[in-house]
């Protein structure tokens, strides 16, 4: 009789040290992903204070806006539009790897861009310096030319809605006719305007991404289906997509 009941006393207390593993096992996991949450959205705050600090510096909206001088007034064919200058400061002392601003009218896309020697360290650093998931825009090393020839920006498609993450309402059907145009305010004061010519959701082994390193006969080829001049300034956003980490969606504008 008094080994069954030791044996029920063991079973019974060998089950409440389990319930009470599993009870710590499980406030462990709760509270590491309290941190994780509480960490994640303490960076979000943290790259959104710093961004919207710096657009104290941002440029205003053309006067008149490029879409209404390029509809309004008569081209001159023997030379480049002049589009109107700004008054923004350049930024390069804050950080010299700054090399213009882009904004998308109507989105929350306006940003410094910068360009590292190399596609890692804006991945998580942010325009100050600051180490944040939100990383920074910013352009390929192999852009060589800055916003001539074939640019690529890179920006992360985070989930408070910040970066390149508004770049997704180009899926949506009217979102395209109703925002064209990119902005590219570069540092000594000229306006460049990119028209988007299309939109495509593919991954990171898209043909589109060797771009900067291929000829420009080549590159001439490749847009020659869109309907793009030979040797036209193309700019393209990138950003992931939510379906699978290797996806991105890519959006093409040319110099207009």
């Amino acid at each position: 009789m008094v080994k069954r009941r030791n044996r029920g006393v063991n079973k019974i207390t060998s089950r409440r040290l389990i319930f009470a593993a599993l009870i710590a096992v499980f406030t462990i996991a709760g509270a590491v992903a309290i941190y994780n949450l509480l960490a994640t959205e303490a960076n979000y705050t943290a790259a959104r204070q710093e961004y919207a600090d710096l657009r104290q510096f941002a440029p205003a909206a053309p006067d008149p806006p490029p879409a209404e001088i390029a509809a309004d007034s008569e081209p001159d064919e023997s030379e480049e539009p002049v589009r109107s200058s700004h008054d923004m400061p350049d930024l390069t002392p804050i950080n010299p790897d700054y090399i213009g601003w882009i904004r998308i009218e109507g989105t929350d896309v306006d940003y410094p861009v910068v360009q590292g020697a190399n596609n890692t360290r804006y991945v998580n650093t942010t325009f100050m310096g600051e180490r944040n998931p939100s990383g920074a825009i910013f352009m390929d090393s192999r852009s060589i030319g800055g916003f001539e020839g074939i640019s690529i920006l890179h920006g992360h498609n985070m989930r408070d809605g910040s970066m390149f993450a508004a770049l997704h309402s180009y899926l949506e059907d009217g979102f395209l006719d109703e925002h064209p145009d990119i902005l590219i305010f570069a540092p000594d004061g000229k306006i460049l305007v990119f028209r988007i010519f299309d939109v495509k959701m593919t991954n990171i082994r898209d043909f589109a991404y060797t771009l900067p390193d291929r000829d420009r006969e080549d590159v001439d080829e490749f847009f020659f289906g869109y309907g793009i001049r030979t040797g036209a300034d193309v700019l393209i956003l990138s950003t992931c997509a939510d379906s699978h980490r290797n996806d991105r969606l890519l959006i093409f504008a040319a110099r207009s």
